[in-house]
């Protein structure tokens, strides 16, 4: 088995059920999403981060490449969840694309104090 079908197999077998939706297209399949673990603090984009200050979480998707995301349009659904794709980028071994990878945001209401004050 070659490493493209290793990764999509691993994926198809463990990886969670996910729904995605970019500009009202609708597509599901299988991906891991999971909280994005993080060095000294620094979260991507160089946000320093204080516990129990904000909500900045972000979370990790890796998922098969038949399922494109598209920066600050696409959502994905998962464990019940929604998150907004902030970044992503297929992941190639040397010119075949093997998987896809994301940073995700939690999407929803916004809360009283993440509003700007007058």
């Amino acid at each position: 088995m070659n490493l493209f079908g290793a990764v999509g197999t691993a994926i198809e077998k463990y990886g969670a059920s996910v729904r995605i939706e970019t500009d009202g297209d609708l597509t599901e399949g299988k991906a891991f999403v999971e909280p994005l673990r993080y060095r000294n603090r620094i979260y991507i984009g160089g946000q320093y981060r204080l516990a129990g200050m904000d909500r900045k979480e972000k979370y990790l998707y890796v998922g098969t490449v038949e399922n494109a995301l598209t920066e600050d349009r696409s959502v994905v659904e998962a464990n019940g969840a929604r998150y907004i794709v902030k970044r992503s980028e297929l992941y190639y071994a040397g010119d075949v694309p093997v998987y896809i990878w994301a940073i995700l945001q939690p999407c929803g209401e916004a809360l009283e104090d993440e509003y700007e004050a007058d």
